[in-house]
């Protein structure tokens, strides 16, 4: 790349004054998450799964333990471990603080370094600040799909956090020491969510290039680095065994990944490239121009860069929710390789761009900015500012539904519910009322989902499975093929419509005639 000698070399030191009070441009990157949450900021809470982490996290807080067994359900009847205990702990307790607002917050704070992250780990890589700032804004759009109050934004974040310093190291930004922190790390994240699988991916993904790498060419260096991410892998797979249920945390998500039952997620199957969804168009703009740079530079890629961006595409073509990973791993490897011929073609503005990196790396002023941010959106979050909503009503469940079932809350001993309900339902009435099914389909075995979607899908069989469990009471999305189901049934009372939920009461009668 060229080097503006005369123009760096004669830039002044900057000033204390400077150094610390000047705005960094990874300030104005920390803020793409909070504008972009802001605008829509009831989208935040917005995934069936946020009910049911904050009451499990209400459960610890009130008994000091661990659930072992699912309290939410009356249908799941084996063990349960809870993947993201030490998240849903942290997010009770940050809404015993400040409501459901101050939750929020926290997460959107969280999911606002990742942009951070990717931004400073292009400008490390030697992207110019103008590819790098348009890669960053690409990658953002992709993660967009998963900028939600849930415990993956600690993977995203940690999973960005572990790929800048493991290529830092093998790049020799840094020393190998500096890979220290990652086992404690890595035992966190275990904790946090069940996506510290990614991470011991990325090491095993560091380990395997390097030792091949070390055994074609024999170089005592390679062989070296090699041992480094060897050690590395085999003291994290350890590190995540620090958990409640030990290796059994990895046998239980092998198995959760391995149902049949998956595909019913959307965020398990294959991206749907005809949808323009815009987080899937941005993630196809990634591929193509990951794609393009591999064509254009191949002899510039390193070895480890291509088994990254193969091994993630890979990934992210299988599960919509990998996109995010790949983003992370190419992003920063596509703005590098653009910065080239773009500071060829324009040398005068590469040695602006350059002047500017060289004195933002300089500032200090990231350390004051930052955290005062997040403490005024703190402020801002517990005085009710930001717009987060202070309930789950009028997300999933409506205010009208939940108002009607808690004015008849014993018809709802045995309720059946479509899955998106289950979390709002536990959250706003357990343990007064227990859920038929959530969307934590690992509690549950692949025979009662397919039960659970035989009635769901209005199949054959749906009155056995409803008799099997004793249902009396049903509280349903109002589009799906069930409710259209039980409206036209002349076993079942519609007793509240509101055009996105509806409930139906068994009539007396039709359970022993059926029987």
């Amino acid at each position: 790349m060229i080097e503006p000698a005369d123009t760096t070399r004669r830039m002044p030191v900057p000033s204390p004054f400077r150094r610390w009070l000047a705005p960094p441009l990874t300030a104005f990157v920390f803020l793409i998450q909070p504008v972009f949450a802001l605008i829509r900021p009831a989208r935040q809470l917005q995934d069936p799964g946020t009910g049911w982490h904050l009451a499990t996290g209400r459960y610890i807080l009130a008994t000091h333990a661990i659930p072992h067994q699912d309290p939410f359900s009356f249908t799941a009847g084996h063990p349960l471990i809870a993947y993201s205990w030490l998240f849903d702990t942290a997010g009770a307790l940050l809404e015993r603080l400040g409501g459901l607002p101050l939750y929020a917050t926290a997460c959107m704070l969280l999911y606002a370094f990742v942009p951070v992250l990717l931004y400073r780990r292009m400008v490390r890589m030697g992207a110019a600040i103008i590819p790098a700032l348009v890669l960053t804004f690409l990658a953002y759009f992709v993660l967009m799909s998963h900028a939600l109050a849930r415990p993956h934004v600690v993977t995203y974040l940690l999973f960005a956090f572990f790929l800048e310093r493991m290529d830092d190291v093998h790049a020799g930004r840094r020393p190998a020491w500096a890979l220290w922190m990652l086992p404690p790390l890595a035992t966190l994240w275990c904790n946090v969510h069940g996506g510290f699988v990614a991470g011991l991916a990325l090491a095993g993904v560091f380990s395997a290039v390097t030792a091949v790498r070390a055994l074609l060419t024999r170089d005592p260096l390679a062989g070296r680095e090699a041992r480094i991410f060897a050690v590395l892998l085999a003291v994290m797979i350890l590190a995540t065994a620090v958990n409640p249920s030990g290796f059994g945390l990895h046998q239980d998500i092998q198995h959760h990944l391995a149902m049949s039952t998956m595909s019913y997620f959307d965020e398990f199957r294959s991206p749907d490239f005809q949808s323009h969804r815009a987080p899937i168009v941005f993630f196809e703009v990634l591929i193509l121009s990951a794609f393009l740079v591999a064509a254009l530079v191949r002899e510039r890629l390193a070895w480890l860069e291509l088994a990254l961006l193969v091994f993630f595409l890979h990934e992210a073509l299988h599960s919509v929710r990998h996109m995010n990973l790949f983003a992370i791993v190419a992003a920063p490897i596509i703005a590098r390789e653009i910065s080239v011929p773009l500071e060829t073609r324009w040398s005068a503005f590469a040695a602006r761009w350059r002047q500017i990196a060289r004195e933002q790396a300089a500032l200090r002023s990231a350390l004051l900015y930052v955290p005062a941010l997040c403490a005024l959106f703190v402020v801002l979050a517990v005085e009710g500012v930001l717009g987060f909503p202070r309930t789950l009503d009028d997300l999933q469940l409506t205010r009208g539904a939940a108002a009607f079932i808690a004015a008849h809350e014993e018809r709802f001993a045995r309720p059946f519910n479509t899955d998106a309900l289950g979390g709002s339902l536990i959250y706003r009435f357990w343990p007064d009322v227990r859920v038929f099914i959530d969307d934590r389909f690992n509690v549950y075995s692949d025979d009662f989902i397919a039960s659970y979607l035989t009635v769901l899908s209005a199949k054959q069989g749906w009155r056995d499975v409803l008799m099997r469990y004793d249902i009396d009471a049903a509280v349903v999305d109002a589009a799906t093929p069930c409710a259209t189901l039980l409206r036209d049934s002349p076993e079942w009372e519609l007793v509240f419509d509101d055009d996105r939920n509806v409930i139906f009461f068994r009539k007396s009668g039709s359970s022993v005639a059926h029987r």
